[in-house]
């Protein structure tokens, strides 16, 4: 449970909450806030963060604790399967549709429809969710029946959301029917404050999944771990948790996990870190061309014009690399003189 705006680290609804510190504590004092209203809710964050743990608190805590609660992934499937899923069809209505599917809005009724990663529902379904949103009716596919239902609807997604505003890709009118309430939820890495409070619970609760028994963690294992950036948040320390516990160590109940036994996670912090400048390269139509000319242009100004440290740099002889970098200027002047 919560209360005066933290987080209680016994016995909650469903699991302790993972956090601390000042951010967190707002946050929590913000959701707490909110689950005791009635109005739509966006929690809003990365991956990993614990969005779909909390749309659950909320509904727990919330005047329709005890009624239906269901949650529906927006960002996988078709469009035509999810407008089924979400609100339903008729016997008849599609190829294959041999009986009636009530669908997640009408299976709510009463209760608490989450909706999963509305940022990347189809632009041809986001209208029907505003009607829905708007006049709380459904009308399932192949009826020409408007059904009331009776939801609060919390939607969950990317930080990114009102960017997909402005370039067209998510309705405004359906934002702001969606934002009533908006609340951000802290990443793992600016909420890691107190880990002695929830960190114990959290390892102990991995040993449960992995059928191991319960290890302490080594007090410095606990400041390295304070110090990473988790770009998978509370998702990824679960992960890593868990790998500890089943391949570290000599898996001795009671045996600290040191911090060699988390040395892995600095191999995956690098390919995660590739893998986000690869999405946002792709995110801004980035060709492979112009990369890879940037990476070369950049080594070259960090190591100031001297071609061998910035070959070394990026991995390349200096032969190659003066090849590659003649051939992207050349290419560049040729796309600068062209009409």
């Amino acid at each position: 449970m919560v209360s005066g705006g933290k987080p209680s680290y016994g016995q909650g609804p469903a699991r302790t909450f993972v956090g601390g510190g000042a951010a967190w504590s707002s946050f929590v004092d913000r959701l707490e806030r909110a689950a005791g209203s009635g109005a739509t809710l966006l929690l809003a964050g990365e991956h990993g963060v614990g969005k779909g743990f909390l749309a659950r608190w909320v509904h727990q805590n919330s005047p329709r604790a005890g009624k239906p609660l269901v949650e529906l992934d927006l960002s996988t499937g078709s469009p035509h399967l999810l407008e089924s899923l979400l609100f339903g069809h008729e016997e008849g209505a599609f190829t294959g549709a041999r009986g009636a599917r009530r669908g997640a809005a009408r299976r709510a009724h009463g209760g608490t429809l989450v909706l999963r990663g509305v940022h990347e529902l189809a632009l041809e379904l986001q209208v029907k969710l505003l009607r829905l949103l708007q006049e709380r009716v459904v009308e399932p596919l192949g009826s020409e029946e408007s059904i009331p239902v009776d939801v609060r609807v919390i939607g969950t997604g990317s930080p990114d959301l009102q960017e997909r505003v402005g370039d067209g890709r998510f309705r405004e009118d359906l934002y702001y029917r969606l934002a009533v309430v908006v609340l951000e939820v802290p990443p793992l890495r600016v909420r890691f404050e107190e880990s002695e409070h929830w960190l114990p619970a959290l390892a102990e609760r991995a040993a449960q999944r992995v059928g191991r028994d319960a290890r302490p963690l080594d007090p410095a294992a606990v400041r390295w771990l304070s110090t990473q950036g988790w770009p998978g948040n509370v998702r990824q320390l679960e992960n890593a948790l868990e790998r500890v516990l089943v391949l570290g160590g000599d898996g001795a109940a009671g045996t600290p996990m040191g911090v060699e036994e988390f040395a892995f996670l600095q191999a995956e912090s690098q390919d995660s870190g590739l893998e986000d400048l690869a999405r946002q390269g792709l995110a801004r139509g980035v060709t492979m061309d112009a990369w890879g000319g940037a990476l070369l242009e950049a080594a070259l100004a960090e190591h100031r014009g001297s071609v061998a440290p910035a070959a070394r740099a990026v991995g390349l002889s200096r032969k190659a690399f003066e090849y590659r970098l003649q051939k992207h200027r050349a290419d560049a002047a040729d796309e600068e003189a062209s009409p």
